[in-house]
């Protein structure tokens, strides 16, 4: 008997031990990494495998192929939840970032800041794979991007490792459905009230009639008819004066003036030499021309981007067609509606000046607006 109860202990003993043992998880792999040229997934240079996004770049490419301003990232794979509870998700930004688990948004700062924190909590299930993607973009000066998390029951907040990461779901996964999208609720029928029973409806007596009173006729005096007034003496309505639209500087004439067909160059827009790269002595002349397009919402623009004839043709247009669309993005990303702009690249086929001569060479690298 004694052995029989000691067997019996030592088999709940090992039993418990195996329920509080920690569940083994398959390795992680990291997440998938797209990196464009302008902030709005213009351009894709590269993808690789991010074994985390702890990224501090600060005025840094981020990749080969990549300037340090003007581009974003996109971040797309599966989350591991090791365990069941609360988890809080904390970001660092600078400059927009935006985040989503399972398929539901859970930090949305598309803007552009400087090293800005969020934080956000959301409860997980042990062993589910939930479906992530975080969106990046910067523009000017520093450039960060960091996720972490603090897991239930835990007081350190940590990056979210390569161990909690995975590209594609393995063979075991447990997949999490994104939400589905809330079914409106019908009102209810409002009731029509029905007399009860046996109960005598009293119907309140019609309202007496108010004596009318007497109308008595009078004689309708009409004034007197104005005097004509002449031609002569007759003094025009003026309308009112439209204020006009304040130009870009010097460097542009009045958009609203242009013509469908015409084309105007912005030639303040400047570029890192064979790159579809912005400086920020650019900035200025961008910032004036989105006031313009905001106070006239009904002009419409070709960007087109031209080079010189030096070197490949084939690099040239796709040099200038890189440009044009990256003034583009930069106005649609300040509100602007897409709709309004497109982007040409025109390469060296459009000179406006002598390419034989190094002095107006220049010239012919710009980029134009084509009334539409």
């Amino acid at each position: 008997m004694r052995c029989y109860l000691l067997f019996l202990l030592a088999l709940l003993a090992a039993r418990l031990g195996a329920a509080q043992a920690p569940a083994v998880w398959p390795a992680g792999t990291g997440l998938q990494a797209s990196y464009y040229n302008g902030t709005e997934f213009d351009i894709l240079v590269l993808r690789r495998r991010d074994a985390a996004i702890d990224f501090d770049w600060k005025m840094q490419p981020p990749v080969e192929g990549l300037g340090p301003q003007y581009f974003s990232v996109r971040w797309e794979g599966y989350i591991l939840a090791p365990t069941t509870g609360e988890y809080e998700f904390s970001t660092v930004m600078d400059d927009g970032l935006r985040v989503w688990v399972g398929g539901k948004r859970i930090i949305d700062a598309w803007r552009e800041q400087d090293h800005v924190p969020a934080t956000v909590r959301l409860r997980l299930e042990a062993g589910h794979y939930y479906r992530l993607r975080v969106d990046y973009f910067q523009t000017v000066r520093d450039s960060r991007a960091v996720l972490r998390w603090r897991l239930p029951n835990s007081t350190e907040l940590v990056t979210v490792g390569r161990q909690a990461l995975f590209a594609g779901l393995p063979a075991s996964a447990k997949p999490v459905p994104p939400p589905k999208p809330p079914v409106a609720a019908r009102p209810a029928p409002t009731p029509t009230p029905t007399p009860a029973l046996n109960q005598r409806q009293v119907v309140p007596p019609p309202p007496a009639a108010r004596p009318q009173p007497r109308v008595v006729a009078r004689p309708v005096s009409r004034p007197a008819t104005p005097p004509r007034r002449t031609l002569a003496a007759t003094t025009p309505t003026r309308r009112p004066v439209r204020p006009a639209v304040v130009g870009l500087g010097d460097s542009l004439p009045d958009l609203t003036k242009l013509r469908r067909g015409e084309a105007v160059a912005l030639n303040h827009i400047y570029f890192v030499q064979s790159q579809a790269r912005l400086l920020p002595r650019s900035e200025p002349e961008l910032a004036r021309l989105v006031r313009v397009l905001r106070d006239k919402p009904a002009l419409q623009f070709e960007i087109a981007g031209h080079t010189d004839n030096v070197g490949d043709a084939q690099k040239n247009q796709q040099l200038s067609e890189q440009r044009a669309r990256l003034v583009r993005a930069y106005l649609v990303k300040r509100g602007i509606d897409s709709l309004r702009l497109t982007a040409v690249g025109y390469g060296g086929s459009r000179p406006v000046a002598d390419n034989r001569d190094p002095q107006q060479r220049p010239r012919n690298r710009r980029v134009e607006l084509i009334m539409r």
